[in-house]
């Protein structure tokens, strides 16, 4: 709805109906209606007649409800105005897709005052700022900001900036366009070969020698510095020309010469390539010359003044900044620009007034629940602008692109922890180590770097637990959950393939489970265990029983998830004298509790799996798994009691 035009529409019709006020006067002892108005400055009332009394009393009743529904909306109309003094463009069309600051302040797009980063920046002290956070999470957007304030290319582009925070300070008017800067995204650095990752590195780097072709001309650089200029862009042009490693320290000279002011480098989504190379084969060929690139361009170049790289990941000091101390980084367990990427609630609550969408609580439950650093209720900028655009709530930012490497991840996870995953699709908080100085080439297998690359991508979010020893190691335990439904939704979806299933066998499985179809239950269950390619054997683990029944654990609890929003599903809780495997508790009343034991048969005292099914139910009664259950209102007949007894890839299932 357009406030205005509705405005505009009561206006009218208010127009249209009776003036004046409606009252009542005692006449002989009755209670008579009278319209009273001013004319020329005098009171005057008449007698409502008996035959006009029920339209005109109607339309004293709408008259009535228009004028409360004005005041009510001019009441909106006035905090809009204030929710826009601070942050002029939130009521405009939200625009997607949009990276550059220019275009999207020139077509009026929707867009969230970060200029406050532009002096947060400017008061801190590192040389170099690595900021890492995840994808779609407006830092290209950020860093394109950065660039149209500071870069003399922008100068008489003021008014970009003039209804934004950074203006209302002198100090930083002052600074505008005064500064040449350096903006480079390795965003689209993405080859199956290294060959094909560098021709794409050169690309971007002729964009910003294309930048300031200015340089050719320039009166002030003397004439050898123009000619080397020419011939290094030239052979940017060129096709089998290697890149250059000094080609950005190279530029950064020439504009200093020119300028007489070190230049700015803003590196964008420097990873990409990493972690491309890392999933493609050529890992090592890449590191090499980011580590070349990298000492040159950010560590010995006398002609830089500051920059700004910013990322999804941080790549281990050891494996790429081995000698560069001047960089500081700000990750997503760090403190630091908490608010700069992303949209804060605050912010998601002021664009929702201003789109007229009266859905905040609903965007909360579906789009909130980032954590950087201590900062809470943080918001992915990509699913708010979608669904304001399309007004439907979808996973906008699941469906941007595919994580390769996490995707990887999640299947190679330690089949005998697997249950930890299925814990967070569940609902569940786990607590974990988590290692922030990532070394990629040893991340498989390495439990604290995964979980690292887990909060780092935003599929869970991390709250520090502290103890007296939690700053004497990088390796910081955290109670992780998953961040939000969107990325439950992309949890749910990767690990549908963790067991190799097909996703459909979750569905029948839980609801044959669910519904007393038992021996369904073991079709599934064995088919799966019989033709899965990535089948745990347990043959092979040198864990023993209890690994392979953690195997079991998480394959069952994987299927059961999708019942999530029926039951409260919890595994591994002590509950009477013990810890159950999983207990289901239904929102409802009127559905059965259920618990599940796994046995793997013990072969000295089991002579079958119906033994081992027996044991199994022998140690939920002898323990007592029921009583938290019973604690929750349910009696003894609500209750379901299910042993899934295992023998390598031999199945039974039974109920009690």
């Amino acid at each position: 709805m357009n406030i205005q035009n509705r405005l505009n529409e009561i206006d009218d019709r208010l127009g249209a109906l009776p003036k004046g006020t409606l009252t009542f006067k005692n006449i002989k002892g009755k209670s008579q209606p009278y319209v009273q108005h001013n004319i020329e400055g005098k009171s005057v009332s008449y007698y409502i007649k008996v035959d006009e009394r029920e339209q005109i009393l109607l339309e004293f009743d709408e008259k009535s409800a228009l004028l409360e529904e004005k005041k009510h909306l001019q009441k909106y109309m006035e905090s809009l105005a204030t929710i826009l003094k601070n942050n002029p463009y939130l009521d405009r069309q939200a625009g997607i897709g949009w990276q550059s600051f220019g275009d999207i302040i020139d077509n009026q797009m929707l867009y969230v005052d970060k200029t406050g980063f532009i002096k947060e920046w400017w008061e801190s002290s590192p040389q170099v700022s690595l900021i890492t956070r995840p994808r779609r999470f407006g830092k290209t957007l950020l860093m394109s900001t950065v660039q149209h304030f500071f870069d003399p290319r922008y100068k008489g582009y003021e008014k970009r900036f003039e209804q934004l925070s950074i203006w209302k300070e002198d100090k930083y008017r002052k600074l505008y366009a005064t500064i040449p800067t350096i903006m480079i995204s390795f965003a689209s650095v993405k080859s199956r070969t290294f060959d094909g990752a560098m021709k794409a590195i050169k690309e971007e780097i002729r964009l910003a020698y294309d930048n300031y072709a200015l340089l050719e001309n320039s009166e002030i650089l003397d004439e050898n510095i123009k000619e080397l200029f020419a011939i290094r862009r030239k052979k940017l042009y060129m096709e089998g020309e290697n890149v250059d490693e000094n080609s950005i320290r190279f530029l950064l000279e020439c504009l200093y010469k020119h300028y007489k002011v070190k230049p700015i480098i803003l590196l964008d989504e420097y990873d990409t390539p990493i972690i491309e190379a890392y999933t493609s084969g050529y890992y090592e060929e890449m590191m090499e010359f980011y580590r070349r690139f990298f000492n040159i361009t950010f560590k010995n170049n006398e002609f830089m003044f500051r920059s700004i790289i910013t990322g999804v990941n941080k790549i281990s000091k050891n494996s790429l900044y081995s000698d560069m101390n001047n960089v500081y980084v700000y990750s997503m367990l760090s403190e630091g620009y908490g608010e700069s990427f992303g949209f804060t609630e605050e912010e998601v609550r002021d664009i929702l007034k201003c789109q007229d969408i009266d859905l905040m609580q609903k965007v909360k439950e579906n789009y909130d629940g980032f954590i950087i650093g201590n900062t809470k209720d943080i918001y992915n900028p990509w699913s708010i602008c979608n669904f304001v655009y399309t007004g439907k709530f979808d996973s906008y930012w699941v469906n941007t692109s595919s994580n390769k490497l996490i995707g990887e991840l999640i299947k190679n996870y330690p089949n005998r922890n697997k249950q930890d995953i299925e814990a967070l699709i569940c609902g569940e908080e786990i607590e974990k180590a988590v290692d922030e100085d990532l070394s990629i080439e040893y991340v498989v297998g390495d439990e604290a770097t995964f979980w690292s690359l887990m909060v780092a991508v935003g599929y869970v979010k991390a709250i520090r637990i502290e103890d007296e020893n939690s700053n004497l190691t990088a390796v910081k335990k955290y109670r992780l959950s998953a961040t939000n439904l969107e990325t439950l939704r992309m949890l749910e979806k990767e690990a549908s393939y963790i067991f190799g299933n097909d996703p459909d066998y979750n569905v029948e499985f839980a609801e044959a489970l669910v519904n007393d179809e038992i021996e369904k239950v073991n079709d599934i269950i064995e088919e799966i265990l019989l033709y899965s390619t990535s089948f745990f054997d347990t043959a092979n683990t040198g864990g023993g029983k209890k690994i392979a029944e953690n195997f079991y654990h998480g394959l069952v609890l994987g299927l059961i998830c999708v019942l999530k929003d029926r039951y409260h599903i919890t595994s591994n809780r002590e509950s009477g004298r013990g810890r159950y495997d999983i207990c289901m508790v239904p929102f409802s009343k009127d559905e059965k509790a259920i618990i599940i034991e796994f046995k793997v048969r013990d072969s000295d005292k089991e002579n079958s799996l119906e033994d081992t099914v027996k044991s199994a139910f022998e140690q939920i009664e002898k323990r007592g798994y029921d009583a938290e259950i019973l604690s929750r209102g349910f009696n003894k007949k609500q209750i379901e009691k299910i042993a899934f007894a295992f023998d390598g890839k031999e199945s039974l299932v039974k109920k009690s």
